[in-house]
């Protein structure tokens, strides 16, 4: 009942005995956003790329959280049969189908606009957008059936801005926009809702490997509040709108920047 929330307690914000699943969770914005919801009471899996990296980073996540918690799951965001893999084996481990998705697998390369190629642009488009709509789809069925569930898109500062270095990006990420407030009103009625939380300059592990530092610092200069953002910041949004605190909110885009854009 609604009205219990109306007078508010920190049980609005938990997320107790619900079985959520986060695309591209094993590193940076994704596992925090794992760790968050865990913390909060959620069993989690996450999925990510067959690569050394994401595996290394999957197995500390899963020592840090309890393979009761965490589940590690090897899965393309652009593939469709790896996609409905993923959730059957997430509702076959944790005994209930995903009632919270987090779409936060994403391409992040750059580049001049004239060399990114058909390929490239295709790789873009198939992984941030056909990912979105093919986790999108795994997950309505349960959720409908259930006469509720939670849909939360990442999506990007620069969409809200542009980056001429990022084209192909930039455009994906405004498209998951629509994407969101779209399937918000496609599935309102079945108790679904969906939103987008969209970072600023944050401060994940891709940033510092690729020398990042500073121009995290000039980014930081830009806002409003000029300290460098972190992926729990991200994460404390997402469990905001996963939780039941965050129910009467659906279609919307939340951006977490310290106030660097005005959408």
């Amino acid at each position: 009942m609604r009205g219990s929330h109306l007078q508010g307690s920190d049980a609005d914000f938990a997320l107790a005995g619900r079985v959520a699943l986060v695309t591209g969770g094993a590193r940076g914005i994704g596992a925090a956003i794992a760790r968050r919801f865990v913390r909060s009471g959620a069993r989690v899996a996450v999925t990510r790329l067959d690569e050394p990296v994401g595996a290394a980073a999957a197995a500390e996540l899963a020592a840090e959280l309890g393979p009761a918690a965490l589940l590690d799951l090897v899965a393309d965001a652009a593939d469709e049969a790896a996609t409905a893999r993923a959730f059957a084996a997430a509702a076959a481990h944790f005994g209930a189908a995903p009632d919270t998705l987090v779409i936060n697998a994403a391409d992040v390369s750059k580049g001049p606009w004239e060399a990114i190629g058909v390929a490239g642009w295709d790789h873009m488009m198939a992984v941030n957008l056909r990912g979105a709509y093919l986790a999108a789809r795994a997950a309505v069925a349960p959720m409908r059936a259930a006469g509720y569930g939670k849909i939360i898109t990442v999506g990007s500062g620069m969409a809200h801005i542009g980056d001429p270095r990022a084209l192909h990006y930039v455009t994906s990420k405004l498209g998951l926009v629509g994407f969101t407030r779209s399937l918000a009103r496609a599935e309102g009625g079945a108790g679904i809702r969906v939103n987008c939380v969209v970072p600023g300059a944050i401060a994940s592990e891709r940033h510092f490997e690729e020398g990042g530092r500073v121009e995290l610092g000039r980014l930081a200069s830009l806002q409003a509040i000029a300290v460098r953002g972190w992926p729990d910041d991200i994460a404390a949004a997402c469990q905001f709108l996963a939780s039941p605190a965050g129910d009467f909110i659906t279609a919307q885009v939340l951006t977490v920047d310290g106030g660097w854009s005005n959408p």
